[in-house]
């Protein structure tokens, strides 16, 4: 355990230096075919072009890219980029919605298309830095403090959304610590408040009704190792005074025992909520927080990494498969980036294993494989600046972009003359888009890969 001599609080370290440095420095090409980065920083004042053409500074091979497609453009001084449809025969999609320009903030997902991007803020090839622990530049920096504070016994803090992997973390830093002792964990919610003093600190056999049988308790269990107390502001106040003498001490006191018994543990804490708040709230001892805070990480919430969706994906298909992984369908890759996953990587876990159990079978991953839920909502708010062309607008609009027939008409080649994807790609409701279409456009020659338009 940490003695509280010299330790040092750091909290949201990678988030500071994330909005430091606001402007997105690259956009990666990520899936379903090979990974490209575009560099969304160049020399004058210059446009880059996009397309099919082997003259294009982002070369896209494909048929359903046109020769030149979209071009990157620097919108001020500031570095600001936009990105402008050229009149091509699939469109570009920013977010899941069609654009004629739009200004690409850090965590957008483009579609050209078969091509999925991500704007990113930083480089950092998606790998695992743990077992069960994957991702690129984003959650690199975040657990980068924990990796130099291993060796320490500096006691942990770690904040983060349900389904972040704060578990998995913790584990990370004990295999980093080089401890001898075994991991432990204990979610502090789950512990019944009667029974919760005797699993922590332990209890000989008669201490109470129903012991039978001695327990070592949490701590003991943990001796030499990691202890990590998630959801550590659910213990009740007067067993928090006695956490805070156990770490103070290095001892446990069990239940029904007269002597304590010295303990070795490096603690971690978890929480989904900041620790200050529920101190604030009264839920949480303060002298507790100020032995407890050596370190503190915020584990970004995978709609902060959208870069590492898909690779994630990709790695959870073939560890929960047979050794098969199937082909995935744009449509499909696209929707799993603009996805919000407001249960994080827990979800995308969960997602996987219903795909295996309902559609094992299946050679492509369509659309409609996923939760409709997936399918038909759950992208990101509106770019603000996506718009007909034009600056940027100054704040965010009240409601989407008006859909006007050529973008239905695009949305509709899209989807194969899909009426109910290509509303579903524009963000409106099917009746709306049946009457944009009422003797406009014809679906049948859409189709057939003509034009359409009447």
């Amino acid at each position: 355990m940490d003695s509280g001599v010299g330790s040092t609080t750091v909290t949201e370290a990678a988030s500071s230096r994330a909005r430091a440095d606001a402007q997105p420095r690259r956009l990666i090409w990520r899936f379903p075919r090979s990974e490209t980065d575009v560099p969304l920083t160049w020399e004058g004042d210059g446009e880059k072009l996009i397309g099919r053409d082997a003259g294009c500074a982002v070369c896209l091979p494909g048929n359903d890219v046109s020769r030149r497609h979209a071009a990157l453009r620097k919108l001020d001084a500031s570095g600001a980029i936009t990105i402008a449809d050229l009149g091509s025969r699939n469109g570009v999609r920013v977010d899941g919605r069609l654009v004629s320009t739009a200004r690409l903030e850090t965590g957008n997902v483009v579609r050209i298309g078969g091509w999925i991007g991500v704007v990113a803020t930083a480089a950092g090839d998606f790998k695992e830095l743990a077992p069960g622990l994957l991702g690129g530049a984003v959650l690199q920096e975040a657990v980068a403090p924990l990796q130099r504070a291993a060796a320490s016994d500096l006691p942990i803090v770690l904040q983060g959304e349900t389904g972040t992997g704060k578990e998995v973390a913790a584990a990370a830093l004990h295999r980093w610590s080089g401890r001898s002792g075994p991991f432990v964990a204990v979610n502090c919610a789950a512990l019944p408040e009667a029974l919760a003093e005797g699993e922590l600190f332990g209890y000989r056999r008669g201490a109470f009704t129903g012991a039978d049988r001695a327990s070592p308790g949490l701590f003991r269990s943990a001796h030499g190792g990691t202890l990590l107390l998630d959801e550590v502001p659910d213990l009740p106040l007067p067993l928090q005074a006695k956490l805070l003498r156990v770490l103070e001490q290095r001892e446990v006191l069990p239940l029904g025992e007269t002597r304590p018994v010295p303990v070795d543990v490096r603690v971690v804490v978890a929480g989904q909520q900041s620790l200050m708040e529920a101190v604030r709230a009264g839920r949480f001892r303060a002298d507790l927080l100020a032995r407890l805070e050596g370190l503190t990480v915020q584990l970004p919430p995978l709609r902060q990494r959208r870069e590492d969706v898909l690779p994630l994906f990709a790695h959870l298909l073939q560890k929960l498969g047979d050794g098969r992984v199937p082909a995935m369908d744009t449509d499909v890759a696209e929707r799993l980036c603009v996805h919000d996953w407001p249960f994080n990587v827990r979800e995308l876990v969960l997602l996987v294993r219903s795909l295996r159990t309902l559609h094992g079978d299946a050679t492509t991953l369509q659309l409609d494989h996923l939760p409709a839920r997936m399918r038909e909502g759950g992208s990101p708010a509106p770019n603000p600046s996506a718009g007909a062309g034009g600056p940027p607008a100054a704040a965010p609009a009240a409601a989407a972009e008006p859909v006007d027939l050529p973008a239905l008409i695009a949305a509709l080649r899209t989807a194969g003359g899909n009426v109910a994807r290509a509303a579903t790609l524009l963000g409106i409701s099917r009746q709306r888009a049946y009457r944009l279409m009422e003797g406009q456009i014809d679906l049948n020659a859409i189709r057939k890969g003509e034009d359409g338009a009447t």
